[in-house]
């Protein structure tokens, strides 16, 4: 049985529902791997374990750079755009729930990590997804700072968001990101 794990976090609750965005980082057998490449990227950017926000722009900008010209992120990197709404926790499901559908291959099972999400949420965020036929083995909240890959879906979130709010910067990496398929629309 293939074994996945799923790392959530979004961006855009302070817009009021104008933008929201879901992002969404997968990885299976290659989990520990990938964890110490991003250790190695976060240190060389020197991103650290910074949210996206608290990084200087230079630390953003590399740190992204090193993401998206690494062929090893190509197909777990998700995220959905959201406008005029403010049904955080139902768009956030969503997205997961596409992601995982677009990678997982049966059998499978998943856990799912999500960013702040409380002990009182996680019921109604498995139950959404197991609506939607994802396959859930536990759903948890964790805190930003505390896993790498609950790190990249905010620096995943918070780029993007950059990109479509018209930072010159960000907007050429998007590009070049959409063009080595490393984070992809979903």
């Amino acid at each position: 049985m293939q074994k996945l794990y799923c790392y959530v976090d979004e961006s855009g609750q302070d817009t009021e529902g104008k933008l929201f965005l879901v992002s969404v980082v997968i990885t299976g057998s290659e989990r520990e791997g990938l964890r110490n490449k991003l250790r190695k990227i976060e240190q060389m950017s020197g991103k650290g374990t910074k949210k996206w926000t608290k990084a200087t722009r230079d630390q953003r900008r590399k740190f992204i750079e090193a993401i998206i010209t690494d062929k090893d992120f190509i197909g777990n990197i998700f995220y959905t755009r959201y406008s005029d709404s403010r049904a955080y926790i139902d768009l956030t499901i969503l997205t997961t729930a596409k992601a995982l559908l677009g990678k997982a291959k049966p059998p499978y099972e998943t856990t799912i990590f999500v960013d702040g999400l409380k002990r009182t949420e996680r019921h109604r965020f498995a139950a959404g997804l197991r609506r939607l036929k994802v396959k859930v083995r536990k759903v948890r909240g964790i805190r930003e700072q505390s896993d790498e890959f609950i790190r990249l879906a905010d620096a995943v979130a918070g780029f993007v968001r950059d990109s479509l709010e018209n930072d010159q910067i960000m907007e050429s990496l998007y590009k070049k990101a959409e063009q080595n398929k490393v984070i992809r629309k979903i």
